[in-house]
């Protein structure tokens, strides 16, 4: 979930249950101060009314009743609510009341003063102050809500904008990044520090692929003459075999130095991307190619090569890497074959299968794709041959797999 959201998400629940609390809180206070008034309003009529019976005249309207001495009689006074019984506009119902109860002795004769207020006028009084205010903090977290996503909205636009920027970074286009300000402190010191990042990651990157580079041609030249002078001295006819074969060693070491030194500068151009140049290759023609190319090796092997495709098909990629790729699918078909064993290649505009028979692998099918990871205890192998496969295809994001079924290794491409 995005900060953005999260952030409103929070902003609802708590604005919710402030919503809630602010509004119990209301009520109830209001409920109490109106039942206190109302007791007070009832409190003062009886004190009017008792002034008006000792003072003045017994009104009519009040009840009086007969009590046996007024000497059992004291003074008393309580407050209850009570329904009573009305009919309002021919509809009869039971209305609460609060009541207050006073019985007091006036002048020598005992009175029962009764006063009562209606309950429920209060609580529709209640009811709309409760919901008035009520609405408005509604109305007041709904306008803070929106207020806050705009200013949230515009305050975070510069960080999404850079956040566009950082994923289509690339240390190949050699280019700093120009991330956009911000007037929050924060972001800007995040651009700062990003923007410090970016040229550190680039320069490094640089440097690497200029080590790389020259580290590889200045090993080139003195393996070259090693090379040379070790074939100079195996034509000497003064070696005695035991020179030769130290010599014959030393060669084949310098040739194998020197391939995995062509073999590791390949892989790092790969990685840096160097090869950029895309054209439309015939995937059938450079199968065919390379079948021949490999094809004294088949035959010493007795295999059976088979290819399968329903029609002609052209793929968008380098054309030096796509040969490649299909010359160590099939260098590895038949180099991981056995005696008598078949091939099959299955092309068709969605993938490409490479299909051997074989003994089952000692390594996982994802160990097969490491470098320096091999099946083949052959001298003149370093297991980079699926390394290489594998970062053509990250490059060019194709999906490659293997998997071994019924004696068959199957190495697929799917572009």
């Amino acid at each position: 979930m995005k900060l953005f959201q999260e952030t409103r998400r929070t902003y609802l629940l708590y604005s919710l249950a402030i919503f809630i609390i602010s509004s119990t809180v209301i009520y109830f206070t209001l409920k109490r101060l109106v039942s206190k008034k109302q007791d007070e309003n009832l409190l003062w009529d009886q004190k009017i009314i008792a002034k008006k019976i000792k003072y003045d005249y017994p009104l009519p309207i009040f009840e009086v009743e007969d009590f046996p001495s007024k000497a059992s009689i004291k003074d008393t006074l309580y407050f209850k609510d009570t329904l009573i019984y009305q009919v309002i506009d021919n509809e009869e119902k039971y209305e609460l009341y609060r009541q207050l109860t006073s019985v007091e002795v006036l002048q020598g004769t005992t009175y029962k003063i009764i006063t009562r207020s209606s309950v429920v006028r209060n609580q529709d009084f209640i009811f709309v102050i409760t919901a008035s205010v009520g609405i408005v903090v509604l109305l007041l977290i709904v306008a803070v809500y929106f207020v806050n996503t705009i200013i949230m909205r515009r305050v975070w636009l510069p960080f999404y904008d850079n956040l566009e920027i950082l994923k289509n970074f690339s240390v190949e286009t050699n280019k700093p990044i120009h991330l956009q300000e911000s007037n929050i402190d924060e972001f800007q010191e995040l651009n700062i520090s990003l923007t410090r990042l970016t040229n550190k990651i680039n320069s490094d990157f640089n440097n690497l692929k200029e080590f790389t580079e020259n580290a590889s041609h200045e090993m080139q030249t003195p393996l070259a003459i090693m090379q040379s002078k070790s074939e100079v001295l195996l034509q000497s006819e003064n070696l005695s075999p035991d020179q030769a074969s130290q010599i014959r060693v030393i060669y084949q070491s310098v040739q194998r130095l020197s391939k995995l030194n062509k073999t590791l500068l390949l892989l790092s151009k790969i990685e840096n991307k160097q090869f950029k140049d895309l054209e439309a290759v015939n995937v059938n023609e450079i199968i065919e190619k390379h079948l021949e190319i490999f094809d004294d090796f088949i035959e010493n092997k007795h295999l059976t090569v088979q290819t399968k495709s329903t029609l002609e098909v052209e793929i968008q990629a380098n054309p030096m890497l796509f040969e490649m790729v299909i010359s160590n699918l099939i260098s590895n078909a038949i180099k991981h074959n056995i005696e008598g064993g078949s091939i099959e290649i299955l092309t068709t505009n969605l993938f490409i299968s490479v299909s051997n028979s074989g003994a089952a692998p000692k390594l996982s099918s994802n160990s097969l794709f490491e470098r320096f990871k091999k099946e083949s205890k052959a001298a003149n192998s370093f297991g980079l041959g699926l390394a290489i496969v594998k970062k053509i295809c990250d490059n060019n994001r194709w999906k490659i797999s293997h998997s071994y079924v019924e004696n068959q290794h199957n190495i697929s491409i799917y572009f």
